[in-house]
């Protein structure tokens, strides 16, 4: 009977996850964070200049 031998069994991708899906999901992170300050930004310029036209 032979030995198991995980390297030659296994290949790179049997974890599921590669670098490239790391990257990519930090990166995305990354950019919605982004937009979301983005978006944030716009609708507090946009309630500061409803407020000064009320007053």
């Amino acid at each position: 009977m032979e030995g198991f031998d995980p390297a030659i069994n296994y290949g790179p991708n049997d974890a599921g996850i590669s670098a490239l899906t790391i990257v990519l999901g930090i990166i995305g992170l990354i950019a919605i964070s982004w937009i979301f300050g983005k978006i944030y930004e716009q609708l507090a310029k946009l309630f500061e200049a409803n407020k000064k036209n009320e007053s």
